[in-house]
């Protein structure tokens, strides 16, 4: 009797340690929402606006690969995450782990045209950039289905 007295005692404080201390229930991560392509385009937005500034912490991306030209890689320093491969396109959901600091999100391909970067801990841990250069705007890609058509917003006509 004494033992299931202690076993029945031992099983209501874990019951009451993981009520109330969150380990009963999933954990909250944020979500943000990669996008890349189609054309020349990548961006990373937090509830509907570009990401400039994060807290550190996990966060689950959904990425939404638009092209089977590029791909949506994360980086920080010199440890890279590639979230899309350069042939997939769709949709991927995953989980990761931002650490504070400078980090960029961007298409290995066309890193010189398609990046961003945000800052994760503290806004003076980086200049995000907000402005992205663009050389081949309008140029259609493969599998393109504007075919050639400009792109919206292309000023240059499409050339």
């Amino acid at each position: 009797m004494k033992r299931f007295t202690t076993f029945a005692f031992v099983a209501a404080f874990a019951a009451f340690f993981l009520a109330t201390s969150g380990y009963g229930r999933a954990s909250s991560t944020s979500t943000l929402r990669g996008t890349v392509g189609p054309g020349f385009t990548i961006s990373l937005t937090k509830s509907g606006k570009p990401v400039t500034a994060l807290r550190a912490g996990t966060y689950r991306i959904t990425v939404v690969d638009r092209s089977s030209e590029h791909n949506f890689v994360v980086r920080r320093g010199a440890k890279a995450r590639s979230l899309t491969t350069v042939a997939f396109t769709g949709t991927k959901v995953l989980t990761v782990k931002l650490t504070r600091g400078t980090w960029t999100v961007f298409c290995a391909p066309h890193a010189s045209v398609m990046r961003r970067q945000f800052a994760v801990g503290t806004a003076s841990a980086a200049r995000p950039s907000t402005t992205q250069k663009d050389d081949r705007r309008g140029e259609p890609e493969r599998g393109d289905v504007r075919h050639g058509e400009p792109e919206p917003g292309d000023d240059h006509g499409g050339r």
